[in-house]
């Protein structure tokens, strides 16, 4: 780590009105959405490659776009279908429909470790009428091959996942910011297996003021979540251990999206069209796991 993180750059992003979501093709390609447009566009230049539009989905603030290891988007519709944008950007294609009565995808995470497809869920349990959610995990074929959510008490682990991530390790990193209104969300982390590991509620979990929103891991396996609450980017270690808060921001709220090339730290502004670029890992390090 440095001793400090360092501005890069800043990219306005064009065709767009907010960064409720960021995602990285490549060093060269980036997807940001607003919950109505999501666009591809050069981070060089601000430059929209391409857009779709009419997404209007709700909730919009929560990560409805990932990149599978084909550089191909993945993005969930107007209609909570969830569909694929070829790499020449020429052709749609539906992966998943939602049926009358399965629960709604809400965020979406193509794993770069093992190309598989986390899907979070949103449903309503009539018994304890509130909101329960899951994970869902399929593999690159589009079978289902996993469940995560809690077997004992339905509604214990997720509320509502909005943002979804995986860490080096294998670990499945969730965002609820309804998990506890109305003033502190949880950070929900289960192993490769499924298995609860830990549950983090910011670095004062006695204050009650948490509300987790765009996350992201790091080539160290630091987990990086953006808190509503405070406006700052807090980082934990891999067993939910806070570290550091790594920088504050004037933004109502905040995406976040690491890019493991260039080991830089991409942070979008809830009220703004502009993404920061931050680098506070030395990316002349040798990583090897």
């Amino acid at each position: 780590l440095m001793p400090s993180n360092v501005l890069q750059r800043t990219i306005s992003v064009t065709s767009i009105k907010n960064c409720y979501h960021i995602s990285c093709l490549k060093s060269n390609l980036l997807c940001v959405s607003d919950g109505f447009t999501l666009t591809l566009t050069n981070p060089a230049t601000g430059k929209t490659l391409h857009r779709l539009d009419s997404l209007s989905i709700s909730p919009s603030i929560s990560g409805i776009h990932t990149v599978n290891s084909a550089c191909e988007l993945i993005y969930i519709s107007k209609k909570r279908k969830i569909k694929k944008l070829c790499n020449k950007r020429k052709t749609v294609t539906t992966l998943i429909k939602r049926t009358r009565n399965s629960m709604t995808p809400s965020c979406v995470y193509c794993s770069p470790i093992s190309d598989n497809l986390l899907v979070g869920m949103v449903g309503f349990n009539k018994i304890e009428f509130d909101r329960t959610g899951k994970v869902m995990r399929y593999d690159n074929t589009l079978i289902l091959i996993q469940t995560i959510k809690d077997e004992t008490e339905p509604c214990t682990w997720y509320k509502c996942p909005a943002f979804i991530t995986e860490n080096n390790n294998g670990d499945v990193v969730v965002s609820d910011s309804l998990k506890n209104l109305p003033n502190r969300g949880e950070l929900i982390v289960t192993s490769r297996e499924g298995n609860h590991r830990f549950t983090y509620r910011g670095p004062l979990p006695e204050s009650g003021l948490f509300l987790p929103q765009g996350i992201c891991t790091d080539v160290l396996s630091h987990i990086l979540v953006y808190d509503g609450s405070t406006h700052t980017v807090q980082m934990i270690d891999r067993d939910g251990r806070f570290l550091s808060y790594l920088l504050a921001s004037n933004s109502l709220g905040g995406s976040l999206s690491y890019n493991m090339s260039t080991h830089e730290l991409l942070v979008g502004s809830w009220n703004s069209k502009i993404v920061n670029v931050f680098r506070y890992i030395d990316r002349h390090t040798s990583f090897n796991g």
